[in-house]
């Protein structure tokens, strides 16, 4: 008898242990950690709202305090001078002043002037006679002679009081057009951005004479508050270097130039913004480079007007070649190719030649005639016309509107063919009162803007990039490779000043004049 064979499957049972008591530690560990650390999230968050709730009630209830305090102070405020106002004395007085006002309106009426001595006299025996307005009248004199004599004490003293920082000799304009030379000037220290520069030289053109006429007062009472408006060029050496400063260090020989609203470098220590100077050109000597950083870049700008890509074959005729712009202008047309025809005096062909000039340019007048713009279309007719007429404030350049001088340019010349170099009068000069405090609102507003967007305080924005420390850099780099040399004239001591002056102004200069500190 066969037995059979039987086969069983395994199948494994899921058994749920925690019937039978028993639970995972492992799981019910983990679900442990879980839960208390949900609880101390919850905890930490209900403790960070708490928080920002009494911050809240806190801030919200300091804020409710100062109101109420300063309702309550306006409040007592008001109720004092209620009381004030309210005094039987004030009361008595506007009764007085009001009787006043209708006897000298009725006096008016009548013809008779409400001012006589007589009624005058009057009103003061009648004020007088009451002790109590006796006594006020006493008390008030008492006051006004205590506070006015304590107010002119302090002045005093103040007054007395030397000014901070190193002392140095300047030169300082006058309102009467004059200079005086000041042995203690206050030189304030270098800021941020700031250097102290030694000024070892500084230039005179007519500019300066401009300056001292009124040139730029307005503009100057708002961009700078510094006292020496003279000089516009300058060379010397740094002594101090403010914060922010990375590219000028203490001993650096540099060069730079102001314009007239920027104040004047004719201080022998000069506090100025470290974009309006540059390190001067190697082995040029502090005469030399004072006479060229303003003229150079009044001709890379007179240049940068022009526009013309290529000057070579360009007829550019230079009236005023004498002075240090025209000098600059001869040298950097004559480099780029251009046939540079020059107005000036007889006796500076040779030098204006020398500087590359190709032909000297005279004026035909006679003893009853001045010299005029209207002439210069007459000579470019015999010469041949222009492509470009320069003006620059040089010996026999005329005066007046350049508009007749466009007769001698070319059909093909541009719009902008004639540049006018000199120091004319700003508009800001001429406007009018209501216009010129619309101005200042403006200016300011804008300088507040600028601060805001984080662009400075500075008014760089106002100067020309060429009198900034990218366009001196550029000009010692020509100084350096030899496209561009100064023309110094003459060099004066502080104490010739006026002498300085009337020579650079007159038809004897040639060149840019310069005054050194000794």
């Amino acid at each position: 008898m066969e037995i059979p064979t039987l086969f069983f499957m395994y199948t494994p049972i899921e058994t749920d242990m925690s019937f039978y008591g028993y639970t995972d530690p492992v799981s019910s560990r983990g679900a442990g950690n879980m839960d208390e650390l949900k609880m101390r999230a919850g905890e930490k968050i209900g403790a960070l709202h708490e928080a920002a709730r009494t911050a809240a009630g806190s801030s919200r209830s300091r804020v409710e305090d100062v109101v109420n305090h300063t309702v309550e102070a306006l409040n007592k405020i008001r109720e004092a001078f209620n009381e004030i106002w309210h005094h039987e004395l004030i009361e008595e007085g506007r009764e007085r002043i009001a009787a006043w006002t209708r006897d000298a309106a009725q006096r008016i009426r009548e013809g008779t002037p409400p001012l006589s001595p007589v009624l005058l006299y009057e009103e003061l025996v009648a004020l007088l006679k009451d002790r109590v307005w006796r006594r006020s009248v006493v008390i008030f004199l008492c006051g006004v002679a205590l506070g006015g004599g304590a107010g002119l004490c302090v002045g005093l003293r103040w007054a007395a009081r030397a000014p901070a920082g190193p002392h140095a000799r300047a030169l300082l304009a006058q309102p009467d057009q004059g200079v005086m030379l000041v042995e203690d000037a206050v030189a304030a220290a270098a800021g941020a951005g700031e250097v102290l520069v030694r000024v070892q030289a500084f230039s005179v053109c007519p500019w300066d004479r401009a300056t001292l006429r009124g040139r730029a007062a307005a503009l100057r009472g708002l961009a700078a508050a510094a006292q020496p408006q003279l000089g516009r060029a300058f060379a010397g050496v740094i002594l101090d270097v403010g914060c922010g400063v990375s590219e000028l260090e203490l001993g650096d020989e540099v060069w730079g130039c102001l314009s007239e609203w920027a104040g004047g470098a004719a201080a022998e220590l000069l506090t100025i913004r470290s974009t309006r100077v540059s390190k001067r050109p190697r082995g040029l000597a502090a005469d030399a480079a004072a006479s060229l950083p303003f003229s150079g870049a009044l001709a890379l700008q007179a240049l940068d007007r022009l526009r013309y890509d290529n000057y070579k074959g360009k007829r550019v005729i230079v009236c005023g070649a004498a002075s240090g712009e025209g000098c600059a202008l001869v040298q950097l047309l004559s480099g780029r190719g251009a046939h540079v025809s020059v107005l000036a005096p007889r006796r500076a062909r040779q030098a204006l030649h020398d500087l590359g000039a190709h032909e000297l340019v005279e004026l035909d007048s006679n003893s009853h005639a001045t010299p005029s713009w209207a002439m210069l279309p007459q000579l470019g007719a015999r010469a041949g016309p222009w492509d470009a007429v320069l003006a620059c404030a040089g010996a026999a350049a005329p005066a007046g509107n350049l508009a007749p001088a466009r007769g001698a340019l070319k059909a093909t010349a541009a719009r902008n063919a004639v540049v006018d170099l000199r120091p004319n009068p700003l508009i800001t000069d001429r406007l009018p009162l209501p216009l010129s405090i619309m101005f200042a609102a403006s200016f300011y507003t804008l300088r507040i803007l600028r601060w805001m967007v984080g662009c400075g305080r500075d008014t760089d924005f106002l100067e020309d990039k060429r009198r900034l420390t990218p366009g001196l850099a550029a000009l010692a780099a020509m100084v350096d490779d030899g496209t561009l040399r100064p023309v110094l004239d003459k060099v004066y001591f502080p104490q010739d000043f006026e002498s300085a002056l009337a020579h650079a102004c007159s038809d004897e200069a040639l060149g840019t004049t310069v005054i050194r500190f000794p």
